[in-house]
């Protein structure tokens, strides 16, 4: 261990602690700024990115799986990033999945405003609306980075873009795409100093997707919960609608593969 690292073997220790509560604890992450980031692949993701902020990575070699990860370590040692080594039971502690792989970060919570956002030239924009499943906001900001969307908005009564599910499920993603958080009021208000497009994802009676004009922007896709829509001063905003036309019987898509599907067909026209 070197002279610029420390050590933690208790999960008792109050700096275990406070990472937990941190990791569990949407209010505090947006109080400090910072949230937990588990796994190989997120972490070596957010030490490739010059732009993301790492305040500590943390680590357990009796965890890892391969002896290469070490070069991590080394790559983090060259970025000036303070470490933590840990014991296999304050990891497991820290961890929220049964099967930690021994590597981790804390990581600064980018801040962006929703006129940044929407200052990107041809702008499509996602606008979560009441989306609470982290599992399907994680896709749905995988897919709109890999769509090469400006950002995602998420409004009222969605889920923590931060949350350790959604960070776990979009690694490199949640890193590179633009996020934020908004009041439904203050989205509304920079939308129409804006000229922004509201589009609004319905089940049915929409413009089919493949019909429908994408080639307006900015534009903004809102997309609502499948239980209970889009709230309604977001519809009552929307100009338009936009539906994807099904064969079978199902009443409705997945909320994340429809997002998906209407994200790749807006930025293929």
């Amino acid at each position: 261990m070197s002279q610029d690292e420390k050590y933690v073997s208790s999960p008792q220790n109050e700096w275990v602690k406070e990472i937990v509560e941190l990791r569990k604890d949407g209010e505090l992450r947006r109080e400090k700024g910072r949230y937990f980031m588990e796994g190989r692949r997120a972490v070596e993701a957010a030490l490739g990115l010059e732009k993301s902020v790492l305040q500590e990575l943390i680590y357990c070699e009796h965890l890892w799986r391969e002896p290469s990860w070490g070069e991590l370590i080394e790559k983090a040692k060259e970025r000036k990033v303070p470490l933590v080594r840990v014991s296999k039971d304050v990891f497991k502690k820290l961890a929220d999945v049964m099967e930690p792989q021994g590597l981790a970060a804390l990581v600064k919570m980018p801040e962006w405003t929703v006129a940044q956002i929407l200052s990107a030239q041809n702008a499509l924009v996602v606008v979560a609306c009441g989306i609470q499943d982290p599992g399907n906001l994680g896709t749905i900001i995988r897919s709109a980075e890999a769509a090469g969307a400006a950002g995602l908005i998420a409004l009222e009564n969605t889920a923590d873009p931060y949350n350790a599910k959604v960070v776990r499920s979009t690694a490199a993603a949640l890193l590179l795409l633009p996020i934020m958080r908004a009041k439904g009021a203050e989205f509304l208000k920079t939308a129409k100093q804006k000229n922004l497009k509201l589009v609004a994802t319905a089940a049915e009676g929409g413009v089919s997707y493949r019909t429908f004009d994408w080639k307006t922007r900015p534009l903004a896709l809102c997309i609502g919960s499948e239980g209970e829509g889009l709230p309604e001063e977001i519809e009552a905003a929307c100009g338009e609608k936009v539906t994807i036309p099904m064969r079978g019987s199902s009443e409705s898509l997945n909320v994340a593969v429809a997002a998906s599907i209407l994200l790749f067909e807006a930025q293929a026209t």
